[in-house]
């Protein structure tokens, strides 16, 4: 019992929920609210129908509004609003006289009403504010004079405001009518509209006082958790978020942004479950919730390294019909071909990566996780190629240059077939180098990178090719002894110098270089014994 009690409770709100939806511009919202709710036995249908009037009425079908209104009144002919509705067609369509003398109809039904003199002077003011500024003016004072304390009066003046961009002045009025009711959800949600921007703490304080007061109202749940998101507070936003995806009242769409949080605080587990929800229902062209239901199943499944499952999401996320298209992003491509690799699967990895690469040719991370795709399965030359059309392109860093100099380096090491090759792969290294060298001379990568290049260049080991490269890498050390590096690369050097002077038979400059190779690799006792030998001769 106390469970049914509670599904009441939440389902309380019904139509409702749509009217609030309604009242605060969202069109498309409250009219999917309202007729999901019309023939729900707490429905009030002539307020239902006179609502759904009104939408039509504002989205400019106005054969529609006069039917609704017209089954509004055949609900309940004693209801004056939907006589309002059908004057607003008659003004609408020019005709004058017709209006007033439906609006009188209305007015005769509920005598000093003032909610009703406010939806008068809105049928008025929708048509031509400045036209009708005369009647206008005459049913929002009777609205004040029948009841100062009614909220709609104020939340009038308070849009009037807002149309003429005075948002202070509107958020005043707003205040002003939850002042006099305090759960009017209409005034709250446009006040915190307009606050959110000048107080973000304020207006999120004025929501969840508001929701405390209707804590089962759809609209409000899903403007506090909106507004924690726009205020980069995931935890919140995801916590109220949660109360109204519980909400019979929410949309599916709204079950992806759910689920984005879910992923966001890495609640992949809940977060599938959302997914599997999304991708379940029946595809909604204008929605796409399969579309995004995929997406973030796939984003879920890898944050919990459920790579089998990614893969088998992944390959029916790309298997979407082609209306899709569009609508993929980098990431996704990434976040699939991550779990191929994380299985070895690294070339249907690297296909994946290279059909992202042809739809998003300027990305950086989908090329620089493609080149480590390459570089995993000892496919340099490809790696070398990608980092040459970003330096081609002209508009590349330090880092890009490095990095193909680099690439060249491994191909000539490594994968040249080749001497024609391995020349080739030499030449487009050492112009890198040079580039590197002439924009910053003071960096010592560099210049290790340039002896790595002229040892690969040499016929045979320490031949003298590379000499030079040496020297000057040295030289570079020399200057920067502060570098962390510095004893790896004097290493480097006094081997090169030592073993190059030894083959040209200058044993004297030979065993200089030997000594200050072993001064700066003291651990090493073969080179220990090799110099104690040469101190013997």
């Amino acid at each position: 019992m106390l469970l049914a009690c509670a599904y009441f409770a939440v389902n309380a709100q019904g139509y409702k929920d749509g009217i609030d939806f309604y009242k605060i511009g969202k069109l498309d919202d409250a009219r999917e609210l309202l007729e999901r709710n019309l023939n729900n036995p707490q429905t009030n249908k002539t307020e239902a129908y006179y609502y759904l009037g009104e939408i039509a009425y504002h989205k400019g079908d106005l054969s529609l509004a006069q039917s609704n209104y017209d089954k509004g009144i055949q609900a309940d002919a004693k209801n004056p609003f939907n006589y309002v509705g059908k004057g607003a067609v008659a003004l609408k369509n020019g005709d004058v006289k017709g209006a007033e003398n439906l609006f009188k109809q209305a007015e005769k039904l509920s005598k000093k009403n003032s909610k009703l003199a406010v939806a008068i002077a809105n049928a008025y003011y929708y048509v031509d504010a400045n036209a009708y500024a005369k009647q206008i003016n005459k049913y929002t004072n009777n609205a004040f004079k029948w009841n100062p304390n009614d909220p709609d009066y104020y939340i009038f003046k308070g849009d009037e405001l807002g149309y003429k961009k005075e948002w202070g002045a509107a958020a005043g009025q707003y205040e002003l009518a939850f002042g006099y009711e305090p759960t009017n959800i209409e005034s709250h949600v446009k006040f915190t509209n307009v606050d959110f921007f000048l107080n973000p703490d304020r207006a999120l304080k004025s929501l969840e006082s508001l929701l405390a007061q209707v804590p089962n109202n759809a609209l409000v749940q899903r403007e506090l958790a909106e507004k924690y998101y726009e205020n980069n507070n995931v935890a919140k936003a995801l916590e109220y978020y949660g109360k109204y995806y519980e909400n019979p009242n929410h949309f599916a769409k709204d079950e992806v942004r759910y689920a984005q949080l879910l992923w966001m605080n890495k609640e992949n587990d809940k977060a599938i479950e959302v997914c599997n929800r999304l991708i379940s229902e029946p595809e909604d062209e204008k929605v796409y919730n399969n579309f995004f239901g995929y997406r973030l199943k796939l984003y879920s499944q890898c944050g919990k390294q459920d790579w089998e499952g990614a893969i088998e999401t992944g390959k029916r996320f790309f298997a979407l019909p082609e209306q899709y298209n569009s609508f993929y992003i980098p990431s996704d491509y990434s976040y699939f071909a991550t779990a191929l690799a994380q299985l070895d699967r690294a070339d249907e990895a690297e296909q994946a990566f290279e059909k992202a690469m042809t739809i998003f040719p300027d990305d950086k991370t989908i090329r620089n996780q493609l080149i480590g795709i390459y570089n995993k399965n000892r496919d340099f030359g490809k790696a070398a190629a990608l980092r040459q059309k970003v330096v081609d392109s002209g508009n590349y860093t330090i880092d890009d240059l490095y990095n193909l100099a680099n690439a060249y380096c491994r191909v000539a090491e490594d994968t040249a077939t080749n001497a024609q090759d391995k020349a080739q792969a030499l030449a487009r290294g050492k112009n890198a180098v040079a580039e590197l060298i002439e924009k910053q001379p003071n960096e010592v990568s560099n210049y290790y990178l340039n002896t790595r290049i002229m040892s690969l260049s040499e016929a045979t080991e320490f031949d003298g090719t590379a000499l030079d490269a040496y020297k000057k890498l040295e030289s570079a050390v020399d200057a920067n002894k502060d570098n962390k590096n510095a004893t790896y690369y004097y290493q480097l050097c006094y081997r090169y110098l030592a073993n190059y002077y030894l083959k040209q038979n200058q044993n004297d400059l030979s065993k200089t270089y030997f000594e200050k190779w072993l001064n700066v690799d003291p651990n090493n006792e073969t080179l220990r014994k090799y110099v104690e030998q040469l101190n013997k001769q």
